[in-house]
Formats: C-alpha cells, structure tokens, sequence
C-alpha cells in the first residue's frame, strides 16, 4: 500500500571516484542498481525523485522526477541531495536512500513510515550509529540543513540536535534484515563483483 504524505528520494549525485564508473548502473541479475532500488520503492511511495546532476543517464526510468543539486557545495555530499529532495517534494515527509544499496527491505521501509506521528526524522540506530542514508526527514528539516551547507558542514547527523528524532533500534531491523544487510552501501568494484556473486 502506498504512504500518502511521504515522498521517496533517491540520491544518485555522487561521483562514483572509488569505483570509477556510475554505480547506478551497474547490473545484479537482470536489473541495474538504480532500477532494483526504484523496483522496492515504488509500491511503498506515491512520489519517486532521483537527484541526479545527470538525469539523461537514467533514461531506462519511468514515472521518476528527476531533479539536479539545489545548492551548489564545495565538495560532493549526501545532505545537499537530502536538501533538494526535502525542497522538492510534493509531501511533507521524504524516504532517503542512495542507489547503491540493493538491499534495502520494502518491508522495513514501510514499518518506518507507520511509526511517523510528528516528529522530523525517524532514522535506524544500530550498533551504535545513525543510518542516515536510510531515513525518513519531514519539511521542517529543510532550514536546518541549509543552514549547515551554507557553513559547508556535510556531516548530516550534526543538525539531529535542532529537530525531533525517532530511532528503529537493532533488534526491530533485526525483525526484516537479520543480518542488516538492508544498509549495505556499494562503493568500490570489488565490492559489487562480490555482491554480483551473491545474487545469482
């Protein structure tokens, strides 16, 4: 079913430097990354944004908002595509995941939006740390990190103080993705020739 009020963003404005080539792109079985991750996203959300300074690479996607970087930054992060996709969306709330994380649980993610009462990040804390590129964020986030970009401070735990957070604890991920793999990034080439293996 799919969550009325959250928007899904996916961050794909990285520039790929430790694995050489748009990881986006590469292929698991007979799916690229990008089209797995919008594939579990898509019967959850109502609302799909990829951030891309790139969109004429993802022409393969249908029915995507594709939207460039809203601020330009000094150097390449995650909280100016989590910026852009909170500027951008149509709902008050936004599901942020990057596009090399193949494994990410629909069932998880939906559990997340429907513990979402008022506050303005409901985000995982396993093994003691934040997973920031898996959490929902709502508009009132937006300030906040803008103020944080404009200081070119990247860090996007640093503004939590500043908002309401809710944590998932360990043992309730445990629940979908024992092993957590649910937040398995994909940064080098070795990395995804060995998740390559796995998913045959």
């Amino acid at each position: 079913m799919k969550e009325k009020g959250i928007s899904a963003v996916i961050l794909a404005g990285g520039g790929s430097t430790r694995m050489g080539r748009n990881k986006a792109l590469l292929q698991l079985g007979e799916k690229t990354m990008i089209e797995i991750v919008v594939d579990t996203l898509r019967p959850v959300f109502d609302e799909i944004i990829l951030v891309t300074n790139h969109p004429e690479e993802y022409s393969k996607l249908k029915d995507i908002l594709f939207v460039k970087d809203k601020m330009i930054t000094k150097e390449k992060n995650s909280l100016v595509g989590i910026y852009t996709g909170l500027a951008i969306a149509k709902n008050p709330y936004t599901f942020v995941v990057p596009c090399d994380m193949p494994f990410i649980d629909q069932d998880l993610i939906d559990y997340m939006t429907r513990q979402l009462e008022d506050e303005d990040v409901i985000i995982p804390f396993v093994e003691g740390h934040y997973q920031p590129l898996h959490a929902i964020y709502g508009k009132r986030c937006k300030d906040p990190i803008k103020k944080m970009l404009e200081a070119e401070q990247y860090k996007i735990i640093n503004f939590f103080h500043e908002v309401s957070v809710k944590t998932i604890d360990d043992e309730t991920v445990k629940k979908f993705s024992k092993d957590m793999k649910c937040f398995l990034n994909i940064n080098t080439y070795d990395a995804y020739l060995k998740v390559r293996q796995q998913w045959k």
